[in-house]
């Protein structure tokens, strides 16, 4: 029996130490997200009922993202686990083998989590430069769960990047069925899984986004950078199974065309020989037909093991976080 391991992930061990339940914790942070954002106004200079909808707009862009990143994470580590699982018993290795890869590559390393963590303080401290004294008080609730989203963020990437360069090493150890692909279906919901995330977070930071904003560049390279990203793993981490396929497809081509072409060669000699026996000849007319049609089969075989559905989905959440983009921008420029 292989020796499973899966060490926590920053997150999970964060609320492992609180002795609750995800979804409470998830809910006592949502709580304090929204208190400090009612703190934020009620210490605000402009008095609570002068607030405009502005206020409510920005402030609660940061823990509406928080939350729904908080509440999709649980949701994708289970995907991802089920994908990496499904294809386990489909690995040309020893237990000892599998479970030395899955300590050195499965497992997050606890240095790039930090520095995940950290690239989204840096990137809002550059694009808010402090520093140059542009931040009021009563911008600091802002700063504070912007850090947060977008350290979120970051560690979503490096997860999906890291799952996928694990997959890629047990892609190569990969035993295939080239008949029987439906192994890989998890695979495939799994990357699909992780860019309908990541565009979801994309249309509700864009539905919290006043005009202004969007026409700022920093705002367009953020979206593009995290549409990139989000494309980009997807493809990664079908990208070793799509290798897989190929490599197997053209090795199974070979060893039947050399089969077609042996069978025809002895039909063939068959014939010429004058051997008109039916038994030998509709035997070696039934051995080229059979070696033919699995030629034919093995060339038909998909080599990604995503469908069409799979891919129209991720184009239409594409083309969706994109529409309302426009769409924001049309209703801006027409207020005008």
């Amino acid at each position: 029996m292989l020796k499973r391991i899966r060490r926590l992930t920053l997150p999970e061990l964060f609320v492992k130490k609180t002795h609750l339940h995800w979804n409470i914790v998830t809910t006592i942070l949502a709580l304090f997200l929204l208190i400090g954002l009612f703190i934020t106004a009620l210490t605000s200079d402009t008095p609570f009922n002068s607030l405009g909808w502005n206020f409510w707009r920005v402030g609660l862009q940061g823990p509406v993202i928080i939350i729904y990143i908080m509440i999709i994470y649980p949701i994708l580590t289970k995907i991802g686990d089920n994908a990496i699982e499904s294809i386990i018993p489909s690995v040309d290795m020893s237990e000892d083998d599998l479970f030395k890869l899955e300590i050195k590559y499965r497992v997050p390393n606890r240095l790039w989590e930090g520095i995940s963590l950290s690239m989204g303080f840096v990137i809002i401290l550059l694009l808010s430069q402090p520093w140059r004294g542009t931040i009021v008080k009563d911008n600091v609730f802002l700063l504070l769960t912007e850090m947060i989203m977008f350290s979120l963020l970051s560690l979503l990437i490096y997860y999906g990047f890291h799952n996928a360069r694990y997959m890629t090493l047990i892609n190569k150890r990969i035993k295939l069925d080239l008949f029987n692909l439906e192994v890989f279906g998890p695979t495939a919901r799994w990357s699909l899984n992780i860019s309908l995330a990541f565009m979801g977070g994309i249309i509700i930071s864009i539905l919290f986004q006043n005009i202004d904003n969007l026409r700022q560049w920093q705002v367009i390279l953020i979206y593009s950078i995290i549409i990139i990203s989000t494309v980009a793993m997807f493809f990664i981490s079908l990208w070793s199974t799509h290798a897989a396929i190929v490599k197997t497809k053209k090795h199974e081509l070979i060893l039947a065309q050399d089969k077609l072409n042996h069978a025809y060669r002895k039909m063939i000699l068959s014939v010429s020989g004058n051997n008109i026996e039916d038994t030998i000849n509709d035997a070696n007319y039934s051995e080229v037909g059979a070696w033919a049609a699995l030629e034919k089969r093995i060339r038909e075989t998909k080599e990604w093991p995503y469908n069409a559905g799979i891919i129209r989905q991720l184009i239409i959440s594409i083309i969706s976080s994109s529409a309302i983009y426009v769409v924001k921008l049309l209703l801006g420029y027409l207020s005008f």
